[in-house]
């Protein structure tokens, strides 16, 4: 009898087991999956004349959009994950501030859009990204001052970048950064998330981080810790930023946002949309007051 009740047990133990980290790589496969989806909008449907360029770097090949106008400042526009530059309110928002007068360069991620493929790392090695299509424009457009808009993903590898530009030297200004709802506890989005879309529940999702963490290293070489020690490890960022938060934001809570602006230090400065219901949804909640701070930022 005692045989018959330890094989159960072990029977049990092994299921237990084999359910946690089938779980575990759900969550971190679900982290990781991008698709690859193109969209074929491009600013012609806002009727905005544009060039589009490719620049080649030791991760990939990196797509942007190049659109000049009358004004000093380029604005560098950087997409949400899974989003891409020709996402309609990616292109939308191009629209609106190249009728404030300035010339945009958009570009679509590593891995996402028309860009090419290379490591995924949520934003750490993304700002090489970024950094390469400073270098191209600048070499080739003449381009020396620069702003950063970035949502989401893009507003996180925003930040990032700010971070790690006073370490480069690229003869160039980014006069400041608009990060609309960026993240800093990466692990704790994609477990709210998990908890959201899935039947789990909160705890179990929360009980789901170790496994999920070492699989993601494990598969992925990736540590969902990295993000947030990158902000932990840096000094106060040195560009003006602002940081937009939707109250109700179902992704990024507003504590993450408050935090990520105590980190930053006194050149950053946290604005609140209390009428925004969503993530992404800033800009139609209050356009006025969305615009007034974009202004504040880049003039």
């Amino acid at each position: 009898m005692n045989l018959i009740k330890n094989k159960k047990i072990l029977i049990f133990l092994i299921t237990m087991i084999f359910l946690y980290f089938f779980l575990s790589y759900f969550v971190a496969f679900s982290a990781f999956r991008i698709g690859n989806d193109t969209y074929e909008s491009t600013p012609e449907n806002f009727n905005l004349s544009y060039e589009e360029i490719d620049i080649l770097t030791s991760q990939s090949s990196i797509s942007t959009w190049w659109i000049p106008n009358d004004s000093d400042k380029t604005i560098i526009m950087l997409h949400g994950l899974r989003s891409q530059k020709a996402d309609i309110k990616i292109l939308s928002k191009i629209d609106e501030f190249s009728n404030l007068g300035y010339s945009i360069i958009a570009i679509d991620f590593r891995n996402h859009g028309k860009s090419g493929e290379g490591d995924f790392t949520f934003g750490v090695d993304e700002v090489n990204d970024v950094f390469s299509t400073i270098k191209y424009y600048r070499d080739n457009k003449n381009l020396k001052i620069f702003g950063i808009w970035g949502f989401s993903y893009g507003a996180t590898t925003a930040l990032l970048t700010g971070l790690e530009f006073d370490k480069k030297e690229f003869d160039v200004e980014i006069v400041g950064i608009f990060a609309e709802s960026p993240y800093l506890d990466l692990l704790a989005v994609f477990t709210d998330q998990v908890a959201y879309r899935t039947p789990l529940n909160i705890t179990m999702a929360n009980l789901l981080k170790p496994g999920t963490i070492l699989l993601s290293n494990l598969i992925y070489n990736f540590d969902f810790n990295s993000v947030q020690e990158m902000f932990d490890s840096s000094s106060e960022i040195t560009i003006p930023t602002i940081l937009i938060s939707c109250v109700n934001d179902e992704i990024i809570p507003l504590d993450q946002i408050q935090n990520l602006n105590q980190l930053l230090g006194k050149n950053s400065s946290m604005k609140v949309f209390n009428d925004c219901n969503n993530h992404g949804g800033a800009f139609e909640s209050d356009t006025d007051k969305y615009i007034k701070l974009f202004l504040s930022i880049f003039q």
